[in-house]
Formats: structure tokens, C-alpha cells, sequence
């Protein structure tokens, strides 16, 4: 055995690391942080045996001050934080697991809040208790940058949800003024067409053919603009979402022949109209995708409305599967890939997710998921 191994200079050198003799101090020069031991006596005590140079730019205390009193460290912990440092440190010493915590100091000397990061390895020494041996580090900067690219996220949020409701409210006003100024002149005139034509005399062929004609061109526009009118805002969208995912599919299986099944757990699902009309954009983008690059010959269509559980809140989940070629991966990364851009854009303010999935030859499908009631805040898509 060597002289190393014998018992009693073990014993020795436990007890060295527990009073903080056994530490290279060279090793700590230069920490970026505060190093420490800190040992949890099975007699319930708390003592600090060791503590580097650092604690005094890192704590605003100092290393003697900090060793006399340890409770000093949880008092300059901001009051909202400690229940969490100390859950963190009962977890760690009941399962010897690494020591995390991030939390805030008020510091008396800078007369400032500082964030830190406490990371500590623990062990049980057998008369002693649990030793802790760590480093804990000032993380201000990193937490204001995080706090500013957060703030700048939410004011970007703000000004998309800006767009999409104006973009809304002019589609809107649009629909309005073609059904009412448009549609009301191609009236007036099938009126005066429908006069000239009753006071010509039969030997006028020519000219009543004419109005036929002009006639027949009347009533083309004006099916062309209640269609135009449809796209830009529907009125069947005043009848709720189950009947909006209906019709428009039932108009995409007329225009392009290829059959589109829906399904829905219920025939009324309460939506609010943000809300509504979000999902409704997000079908209609998912339907267009599919005739542009699918080449599908059957879509399925899903609407289900999860109710909310105790502890959860409730899901609206909207599915769109067909069996056309499929997509790659890679293909929903692409930077003009503006159609599923604006989907995850639009789910993303209503705080959902949309994913879309697929594989070439095995079709492709676009789940939808948001919340029932979703978050009444700044920036929330509204349409009034």
C-alpha cells in the first residue's frame, strides 16, 4: 500500500478539502467567476470554506464578510428568486446532481441588479455532509441581450399583425366597393340593355343581337366579380369556420375536379374572428399550394377541436393531407418559399404551430394547431 492510501491521511485530506486547504488558489486567478466551496453540515449548518478573489466584483461583498455570515448570499438574492435557489439546492443534495440556478442579486455597492449563473458538482463526505464545489457568474450582459432580441421579436410580432389586419381591412373595403359600386353599375346596365331590347323592332337583328352579346359579356363580369368578391372576403365566413373549410373546398373540387373530403368533430366551433380568419387563409394557402405543385388527385381535410383539459388549454387542429408528389425538407427552407412562410407567419400570431410534412411520391400534409382562446394582447391580429 502506498503512503498515500494509508486511512488516516485519506481521513486528513477530507477534512483539508472540507476547511478549503487543498485548493490550488493558482488554478482560480483568473476564473471568469467567483469559485467556491460550500459545504452543507449533517448537523444543518452552512458554511462557506472556501471563496476566491472574485466575490467582491461579483457579489459587491467581501471574501471575509461573506465567509463570516453565508447567509449573506441568500439575502442579497432578489425575494422573487430564493424559492427557487433553494429548490435547486434541496434537489441537488438529496440526488447529488449538478447545482444549477440562474437568478438575481441586488447589489448595495452598484446599486444595480445583476443576473448570475450558479453551476456546482456535490458530493457527501461521510461526518461531514454535502460539499459543493462550483463557480457562479456574472451573466448581466447575456440576460440584457436576450431581454432586447425578445423586445425586438415582440415589436416585429406587433408590426406583422399590423400588416395582416390592414392587409385584411383592405381586402374588405375592396369586396365592398367592387359588390357595391361595380356590381350595382353592371346591374344598371343589364336594366338598360333589358329596356333597349324591348323597344327595338324585330327587323333590328343586328342591334339586338348586339345586346345579347353585351349582355351575355354583362353577366359574365358580374359573375366574375361575386368570385373576386368570394376570395376577398367570403360571406359564408359569417356562418363560422366549419362552414368556411366546407364551401372552399367544396369551390377548389369544382374548379380543378379533384375531389376534397372534410371531416370535423363538431358542426360549430367558436373562433374568434382574428382567429378565424387566420385559419381561414392558412386552408386557402395550403389548397392553393396543392394545385400549383401537388398534382394530387385526392385532398383530405381535418377539423378538430380539442376541449381543454384541467391543467391545458384547447386546441383547434386543422389538417390538410393530399397524395401528390410530396415535398422535401429542404423545399419548406427555402427562401421564396413564401406560401408556407406566410402560413407559420399567421399561426405564429395566434401563438399555434404549423408544420408541413411529406416525402416526394408520398404527398404531403399541413398540420395546423392553435389555441381556442387565444392570448388578447398588443399586436393580436384583429379584423373589426
Amino acid at each position: 500500500m502506498k503512503e498515500t492510501d494509508k486511512p488516516e491521511e485519506k481521513e486528513e485530506e477530507s477534512a483539508q478539502m472540507a476547511e478549503g486547504k487543498a485548493l490550488p488558489l493558482t488554478i482560480f486567478a483568473n476564473a471568469p467567476g467567483m469559485v467556491f466551496r460550500y459545504m452543507l453540515g449533517e448537523d444543518g449548518q452552512h458554511t462557506l470554506p472556501f471563496i476566491s478573489g472574485q466575490c467582491l466584483n461579483v457579489l459587491g461583498v467581501a471574501v471575509e464578510t461573506l465567509q463570516t455570515t453565508p447567509a449573506l448570499f441568500m439575502d442579497i438574492v432578489l425575494p422573487e428568486d430564493r424559492e427557487s435557489l433553494r429548490r435547486s439546492r434541496e434537489r441537488s443534495a438529496a440526488d447529488l446532481i449538478t447545482w444549477n440556478w440562474e437568478g438575481r442579486l441586488w447589489i448595495e455597492s452598484f446599486h444595480d441588479v445583476k443576473w448570475v449563473s450558479l453551476r456546482a458538482s456535490p458530493r457527501r463526505e461521510k461526518g461531514i455532509g454535502v460539499i459543493w464545489e462550483g463557480i457562479i457568474i456574472n451573466i448581466t450582459q447575456s440576460r440584457l441581450r436576450e431581454t432586447e432580441l425578445k423586445e425586438s421579436h415582440e415589436r416585429l410580432r406587433e408590426v406583422s399583425a399590423h400588416v395582416l389586419a390592414a392587409r385584411e381591412h383592405e381586402r374588405i373595403r375592396i369586396a365592398q366597393e367592387i359588390h357595391d359600386d361595380l356590381g350595382g353599375n353592371l346591374t344598371a346596365i343589364k336594366i338598360d340593355l333589358d329596356w333597349l331590347g324591348r323597344h327595338l323592332s324585330d327587323d333590328d337583328a343586328v342591334l339586338l343581337e348586339k345586346i345579347r352579346t353585351i349582355d351575355q359579356l354583362v353577366d359574365r363580369t358580374i359573375d366574375s366579380i361575386r368570385r373576386m368578391s368570394r376570395d376577398l372576403r367570403p360571406g359564408i365566413m359569417d356562418f363560422g369556420i366549419v362552414a368556411a373549410i366546407e364551401w372552399e373546398a367544396g369551390e377548389f373540387s369544382k374548379r380543378l375536379g379533384i375531389p376534397c373530403e372534410v371531416a370535423w368533430t363538431e358542426e360549430d366551433i367558436e373562433l374568434e374572428q382574428d382567429a378565424a380568419v387566420a385559419v381561414f387563409r392558412i386552408f386557402q394557402e395550403a389548397l392553393t399550394n396543392i394545385a400549383k405543385h401537388g398534382r394530387a388527385t385526392h385532398v383530405w381535410v381535418r377539423l378538430a377541436a380539442n376541449a381543454a383539459e384541467e391543467q391545458s388549454q384547447g386546441q383547434l387542429e386543422l389538417e390538410v393531407r393530399d397524395n401528390g408528389w410530396g415535398i422535401a425538407s429542404s423545399d419548406t427552407e427555402k427562401f421564396n418559399s413564401f406560401g408556407i412562410r406566410g402560413m407559420i407567419e399567421r399561426a405564429g400570431l395566434l401563438d399555434g404551430k404549423l408544420t408541413v410534412s411529406g416525402a416526394p411520391g408520398q404527398g404531403t400534409t399541413v398540420r395546423l394547431v392553435i389555441p381556442l382562446t387565444p392570448r388578447q394582447e398588443q399586436g393580436a391580429l384583429t379584423i373589426q
